[in-house]
């Protein structure tokens, strides 16, 4: 069976998927992106895997990197969550050690493919699409493609929202990821609870949320103003017909969505609300599918 392999490299985990030329993911992994983090074990896995999935015949394979890339090139110039990555051929090295083409570029913009072309952005022009989880990931789309330039996307997760603020990946302080990440809600928790137990993920705050408890309510209150404030200053710079919110933090949306609406509502320039839809994502794993549809796209071109 022809298909391409689409992965979708997030700061916590690597998620691979078989992706056939009819858009179906035929078969996915799920790694853990700790395990992965040197460049010489990266490699020699997706080498592995290709050679695993020999029952497939693998044209090409896309990667959605969380970070900045040459999109042309596949050279990565960094990764905020995953050190280092700095200044690496990842594309000119793969596509020597694997023999075929490999393609290269943000995971935000995979994500915001995937979606504008089958999910919650479809037919929705502009639309910005944001992957909350480990940072915050964004894109933008206008009729059907991606705002992008050489370099590969819109790094909207480091946007500073505060002059003075918690240091971020990047290197800068106050950017908006460092208010919206897990590891930020997970800390805000531990720190109202004033406990030292750690068996808990942000599922778990939202549970505790929905039964009504007082800490973990600040916490999604204090998340829902950031994201709101941020994508006020988002609206009245794009004025987008939807909003599209995606990735593990996402999943307690319909907790925080009319607390972001109303901070929404309170900053932005009211013309630009016309019309404007605040959606959960749509697709599952669309960063495996938009990686898989950038290696179609390219394979096209040529």
């Amino acid at each position: 069976m022809k298909a391409v392999l689409g992965i979708d490299w997030g700061g916590t985990y690597i998620k691979a998927g078989v992706v056939n030329y009819r858009g179906k993911i035929e078969k996915k992994l799920t790694f853990t992106s700790k395990n992965l983090r040197q460049k010489e074990v990266f490699i020699q896995e997706l080498k592995r895997l290709i050679k695993e999935l020999k029952e497939f015949s693998i044209s090409g394979v896309g990667i959605g990197a969380p970070g900045i890339v040459d999109t042309k090139k596949g050279f990565i110039y960094y990764l905020p969550n995953v050190r280092g990555w700095e200044n690496y051929p990842l594309g000119r090295v793969l596509r020597k050690e694997l023999k075929i083409p490999v393609f290269i570029d943000n995971d935000a913009n995979m994500f915001a493919l995937a979606e504008s072309r089958f999910g919650a952005a479809k037919g929705l022009s502009p639309a910005i699409c944001l992957t909350l989880g480990t940072g915050l990931g964004g894109a933008v789309v206008i009729d059907g493609e991606l705002l992008n330039t050489e370099i590969s996307a819109q790094e909207l997760g480091h946007v500073p929202i505060a002059l003075a603020g918690q240091k971020c990946a990047c290197g800068s302080r106050g950017c908006i990821e460092t208010y919206t990440g897990n590891k930020r809600l997970l800390r805000r928790y531990k720190q109202l609870k004033s406990t030292k137990h750690k068996n808990f993920d942000v599922e778990y705050i939202f549970q505790r949320a929905l039964k009504g408890e007082r800490a973990a309510l600040i916490v999604w209150g204090e998340f829902s103003f950031h994201l709101g404030k941020f994508l006020s200053g988002m609206i009245n710079l794009f004025n987008p017909k939807a909003i599209i919110l995606g990735g593990g933090v996402s999943g307690a949306f319909k907790l925080f969505k009319p607390l972001v609406l109303k901070t929404i509502k309170e900053n932005s320039m009211w013309p630009n609300l016309k019309g404007l839809k605040l959606l959960k994502a749509k697709l599952n794993n669309p960063g495996i599918i938009g990686s898989a549809l950038l290696v179609k796209d390219k394979l096209a071109s040529v």
